[in-house]
């Protein structure tokens, strides 16, 4: 029995739903609310995961946390049908698109929804409020983290150069995706599941330099056939069920 711990919008969670949809796989659904009833910092999900985050994948028992670990274990444990190149180089370059997903996409659109996101939900709190909220979170390089930007902001020129970080990336998408149908290779891999989610978090934060197709017209073309995909309405769309 596969169960998923995870909350709707998370991007880190649509990665993992995209690769269950994909491979056809029945699972539970435990959605944690990690909005206003931080439900991620409550003492029993921590002892599941002890970053406070989402998603968390529980298969019969056995914990395992990471999104990306999560991906490559289903790959691992349900290998019908493959998400990796059967290539070596091929899997290489899968891992680096990974690891640029999360190190360098995910963190900098996370600068950006500093001010376009977290925020807004806390308009009605205090100060004090929005500390405590961060002061909840278990891992002390993210409270760190989010407790300077709730002190000195993100300014304009951050927002700028995390948009800046990220287009270097999309960059690079565009030049490996005119000589390949795929960000891996001749097939989907876990490489184009990986990135997915946040080229929508990109449209949804009105970031219109990113998303401009005509600009780079084969990333436009890759996430048309993405979207055509029927794993993505599966994966992308889970109804919220607060």
């Amino acid at each position: 029995m596969l169960k998923l711990y995870h909350f709707c919008t998370s991007t880190c969670s649509r990665k993992v739903r995209l690769t269950l949809a994909e491979k056809g796989l029945e699972w539970e659904s435990r959605h944690v609310d990690i909005g206003p009833r931080q439900e991620n910092t409550e003492p029993w999900y921590v002892a599941l995961n002890p970053n406070g985050v989402v998603p968390t994948l529980d298969h019969d028992g056995e914990i395992i946390i990471e999104s990306n670990v999560i991906i490559e274990y289903l790959d691992d444990m349900f290998p019908d049908p493959p998400l990796r190149p059967e290539r070596g180089y091929d899997r290489a370059r899968m891992r680096i698109w990974m690891d640029r997903a999360e190190h360098v996409i995910h963190k900098n659109i996370n600068a950006i929804s500093f001010n376009k996101r977290f925020l807004p939900r806390l308009a009605e709190k205090s100060e004090e409020e929005k500390e405590e909220i961060i002061n909840r979170l278990p891992n002390p390089e993210k409270r760190h983290e989010m407790m300077r930007r709730l002190k000195a902001g993100v300014s304009v020129d951050d927002e700028a150069q995390a948009e800046a970080n990220i287009a270097v990336a999309m960059d690079r998408m565009e030049e490996v995706l005119q000589g390949s149908p795929w960000l891996a290779g001749d097939t989907l891999s876990l490489a184009d599941i990986a990135v997915t989610p946040f080229v929508e978090r990109f449209g949804a934060n009105d970031l219109a330099n990113l998303v401009d197709w005509a600009a780079r017209p084969a990333v436009g073309n890759w996430w048309s056939r993405i979207q055509a995909r029927p794993s993505y309405d599966e994966g992308m769309n889970f109804p919220d069920p607060r």
